[in-house]
């Protein structure tokens, strides 16, 4: 296949083949070749100056973070050595017994005096009526000791008209034998000695019914005393009767097993048929009031005062914080109320830093929502705010 020349070689073809004489010769400048751009050479950074200049500010954003993480930093005292407390009741039986029937489930929410169990209560309604019987007896006694007061005081009353009678009859005895004996020793023997020995034995008789009379109103007060002291002691057996009848009402009141708080039941080891001894711990109830016992290092305390604000996360809630404050703080450490105490004064001495209780109050607005989820000895992490 043949490529068409272009024009200009074909012209310059034609010219060559003319005659010289005709035209002159004519010469065509060769194109020129444009001359090649230098290429410039590339600056390069040296790594340290890359360095400096993403390190420059990458410590700037540093130390301002620092600096306001440990600005907020001073204003707070953290611990995540603190747990939820509550009060737990323990429910236990007080009287020996069978169990006759549990009224309660696990984990169950119950009131305060709410029965949760009953035992079998005829052993001791036997004994409630026994004391009944022995109460009505001791009753009965009264009356009759009322009675035997009233007869006593009768023949003391009466022992002492007898006394007045008799006191009355020594008189006129006396004042007798007083004017036979003027009449026989000054009046010349007026009366004859028969007369005066008449009077005087008048007198000495009378002497001897007053003697006797006082001695028989001393007998009837006796009697009187003898008699309150049977009316008391019968007072005193209705007493002791009617105690006993109260017992044995509360023996048998025992056996309804109550809580003794609102809460939830937990721990139950409780089940139909089982014979019971006093003090063995059948369930528990756990009080729906709840607290936060926070350990916190002895270096935290030194600004941290009851009242102050706190915000808790729970480990069981997540997402969810709750607000409270510092409501007191423990009398000792932690280890100073452990079973054995360390004791310091040796010569191995190591340095420990200590942890000191404190209990915190959640606000009770925020926890009622929560209430079944929160549960004594669950996790939690404590934030207290020391500085506003």
């Amino acid at each position: 296949m043949m490529v068409p020349k272009p024009k200009q070689e074909k012209a310059m073809s034609t010219l060559a083949l003319a005659p010289k004489t005709l035209a002159p010769e004519i010469e065509f400048d060769e194109p020129r070749p444009r001359p090649k751009a230098v290429a410039r050479p590339k600056r390069t950074m040296s790594p340290r100056a890359k360095l400096l200049l993403l390190g420059v500010p990458t410590l700037a954003l540093v130390a301002i973070a620092l600096g306001n993480w440990l600005a907020y930093a001073a204003q707070f005292e953290e611990t995540d050595d603190a747990f939820i407390e509550a009060d737990v009741h323990p429910v236990s039986s007080r009287i020996t017994g069978d169990v006759l029937e549990v009224l309660v489930d696990d984990n169950q929410i119950v009131t305060k005096g709410q029965p949760l169990a009953k035992l079998d209560p005829r052993d001791y309604e036997m004994k409630l009526a026994f004391a009944k019987t022995a109460q009505e007896q001791v009753i009965a006694q009264i009356p009759q000791a009322e009675a035997a007061l009233s007869r006593a005081q009768a023949a003391g009353r009466e022992a002492a008209a007898k006394v007045e009678v008799a006191a009355a009859q020594l008189e006129k005895a006396r004042l007798d034998f007083d004017r036979a004996e003027k009449l026989y020793t000054t009046e010349g023997r007026a009366i004859s000695k028969q007369d005066l020995d008449g009077a005087k034995s008048a007198f000495d008789s009378a002497t001897a019914n007053r003697t006797a009379a006082m001695a028989s109103q001393e007998a009837s007060a006796a009697g009187v005393h003898a008699a309150e002291a049977d009316l008391t002691m019968a007072k005193a057996g209705r007493d002791h009767a009617q105690a006993i009848v109260e017992d044995a009402e509360l023996q048998l009141s025992y056996t309804v097993l109550r809580a003794p708080d609102a809460g939830r039941v937990g721990k139950r080891t409780l089940q139909t048929g089982q014979h019971v001894q006093p003090g063995q711990a059948l369930l528990a109830i756990v009080s729906r009031d709840n607290w936060i016992i926070a350990n916190f290092k002895e270096n935290q305390l030194s600004q941290m005062r009851p009242g102050q604000s706190v915000e808790v996360s729970i480990d069981a809630i997540h997402g969810q914080r709750f607000s409270g404050h510092v409501d007191s703080f423990s009398p000792g450490t932690g280890a100073k109320f452990t079973l054995l105490p360390p004791d310091n004064a040796t010569g191995n001495y190591t340095k420990i830093v200590q942890r000191l209780p404190v209990k915190i109050l959640l606000d009770a607005s925020e926890a009622k929502a929560f209430a079944s989820q929160i549960s004594p000895g669950l996790s939690v992490i404590a934030t207290v705010r020391v500085k506003p």
